[in-house]
């Protein structure tokens, strides 16, 4: 779903396509006539409109809104003691969801449309935007609160937002055959892994979507979520947690553009749950207080759009500006980084080679193919002089630290290289074992992004004995474990390792519960017990990659963050302090 390129379809296509569709299709029981209430219901907050229902059959129902009745077809379902009813409003793409608890006579209604103008350029610190785009195919969604209207007084409570789905982890299993583990770090948003087709397709790479929490029982829940900048297509899903159920109804077009209007059942497994860290008494009932749902207008909902943000470049623009402007250690990184360890002192003056596999290998003379060998001289704390398999020297920028002891981490541009080359290397003194990540502006997606890959080899260092045979090597220690990471006192994100290629972060709200987040592909290195190097690229995002080294011995970061953009090329330092908030089982879920 990731890297799926899903059409531009029009407005005129939307229309045509859904008006097709004349009700949800489900494989499950209807809810019993008897089971089916006819009344007024009394919903409460902005653009609430006034709905009434007349129960014809188990098919068909006479609905009054705003004055104006008619007569259409719906489709229901039943949880438990909770019924979902939803139809078509005619001559329209809308729909209207109900969401009954049949104990309390609580309702929480939603209604969809399709379509949405967004802004195109600015950034996320309040810049103007350049211009706007169409998004005909996304489905947008306004909800609200309320109950069946008996003649009693009204009651005192409403099914309302939640947090306590907040860091909770799941695994789906569809009636239809699909496999998910969802995510939950955010009161604003969730992140989903799909689990049925591994590989480049993009489906075992974490996702993220904007998202609503209601809670109607401790048992039951509301969980919705909205793909935006994907499919667009919306999911209202019932959780029964007592049972581990769910029911839930897609709204939308798939990926070959067929309209979606449908239930589907699934069973659920928790994986774990992950502590959320705003007060202890703060339940999460009101969201107007958290930054990202300060929007106004009908169907408002925060939702991250970096491919707006950042406008794609072309190869000869982006070679031109990062010719012309380079702010190499020059700046904060894009987490403005204050929590940073301290840079070291124990480079400078030395002289080394850096050695990698499958190629001129000093264990073994005769074997490789004299590809580069990287040969180090450190003339002080801040500058280097490298050469490349004999090559010329350069001087060059680094700074360097030591995450773990006589691990020493340092990165640094190669000038005159065409994609302009960052090497990143992890270099063990006690082991003589060296990791190197190739970071280049460029990638399979766009000319701007960066992208990576990492290469492992031997240190050739007077004194220092590497092992012949053992390397550092790609884990899945760290998959299912989630951090919380603070990189200044202005600063904070949780991490959740969602699954071996991928992973997610959270920035915290104002109150301290999980808000805006985002997720990217990215790999883990062991390099020890102590010592595992992260990387990630933003990918269609800002495009920039994150390298840390990480120790869980003494909860500590230190890395690097490269990329380019309008602005030049920049490679920044990041570090930020550890907190561990919880873990899932989920490793068992990959092949």
């Amino acid at each position: 779903m990731f890297f799926h390129k899903y059409s531009k379809l029009t407005a005129e296509d939307v229309r045509s396509k859904f008006a097709a569709v004349s009700k949800a299709s489900s494989p499950l029981p209807t809810v019993a006539r008897d089971k089916l209430i006819d009344g007024t219901l009394k919903l409460s907050g902005e653009f609430a409109p006034e709905l009434s229902f007349k129960f014809i059959d188990t098919e068909r129902v006479t609905i009054t809104e705003n004055g104006n009745s008619f007569e259409v077809p719906f489709t229901s379902a039943a949880l438990g003691t909770i019924s979902i009813v939803t139809y078509k409003v005619p001559g329209s793409e809308r729909t209207f969801t109900t969401i009954l608890d049949s104990e309390t006579l609580l309702v929480t209604v939603f209604e969809t449309w399709f379509g949405i103008t967004v802004p195109v350029g600015g950034n996320l610190f309040g810049g103007e935007a350049t211009g706007s785009r169409e998004i005909p195919r996304e489905v947008q969604r306004h909800y609200w609160f309320g109950y069946i209207d008996t003649g009693k007084p009204a009651p005192e409570k409403l099914h309302g937002n939640t947090n306590r789905l907040e860091g909770k982890g799941l695994y789906w299993e569809f009636e239809h055959g699909k496999r998910h583990l969802t995510f939950y770090p955010s009161i604003l948003c969730s992140t989903t892994v799909e689990l049925n087709h591994q590989g480049l397709s993009g489906d075992s790479i974490t996702i993220t979507t904007p998202a609503d929490y209601i809670k109607i029982t401790d048992e039951y829940y509301i969980y919705a979520n909205w793909e935006a900048e994907f499919s667009g297509i919306g999911h209202i899903a019932v959780l029964d947690l007592f049972s581990l159920k769910a029911l839930t109804l897609t709204i939308g077009f798939d990926e070959n553009d067929a309209a979606l209007y449908r239930f589907v059942g699934a069973k659920l497994k928790i994986t774990g749950d992950a502590a959320h860290l705003e007060h202890i008494n703060d339940h999460g009932e009101d969201l107007k207080k958290d930054a990202g749902m300060a929007l106004d207008g009908k169907g408002a909902r925060y939702a991250y759009r970096p491919a707006d943000m950042h406008l794609p470049m072309t190869r000869d623009e982006i070679i031109k500006v990062c010719t012309e402007k380079q702010a190499l250690y020059e700046g904060s990184s894009i987490m403005s980084s204050a929590n940073t360890m301290p840079f070291t002192t124990f480079l400078a003056g030395k002289a080394f080679k850096v050695i990698l596999d499958n190629e001129k290998h000093i264990a073994a003379p005769w074997a490789g193919d004299n590809k580069p060998v990287y040969s180090y001289e450190f003339i002080d704390d801040e500058h280097l002089k490298i050469s490349i398999n004999g090559s010329s020297p350069t001087i060059e920028k680094y700074r360097g630290f030591e995450p773990a002891k006589d691990i020493y981490l340092f990165s640094h541009q190669v000038t005159g290289d065409p994609n302009f080359l960052n090497l990143t290397v992890a270099a063990d003194f006690s082991t003589g074992l060296v990791t190197v990540v190739h970071g280049q502006i460029g990638s399979w997606l766009h000319p701007h992004e960066a992208s990576g890959y990492a290469k492992f080899g031997i240190l050739d260092y007077p004194g220092v004995k590497p092992p012949f045979a053992r390397r550092h090597h790609f884990t899945t220690d760290l998959v299912g474990k989630s951090f919380a990471w603070s990189y200044s006192d202005q600063m904070a994100s949780i991490h959740v390792y969602s699954s071996p290629e991928s992973y997610s972060w959270t920035i915290f709200t104002g109150e301290n519960a999980g808000g805006a987040s985002w997720s990217s592909p990215c790999f883990y290195v062991k390099l020890r017990d102590d010592a595992y190097l992260f990387q990630w690229v933003e990918e269609n995002c800002n495009g920039g990659q994150g390298l840390v080294v990480f120790n869980p011995y003494i909860m500590h970061d230190a890395g690097y963050f490269y990329g380019a953009s309008e602005n030049g090329l920049q490679l920044t330092i990041m570090g930020a302090y550890a907190r561990k908030v919880g873990s899932f089982d989920i490793e068992k879920y990959f092949n």
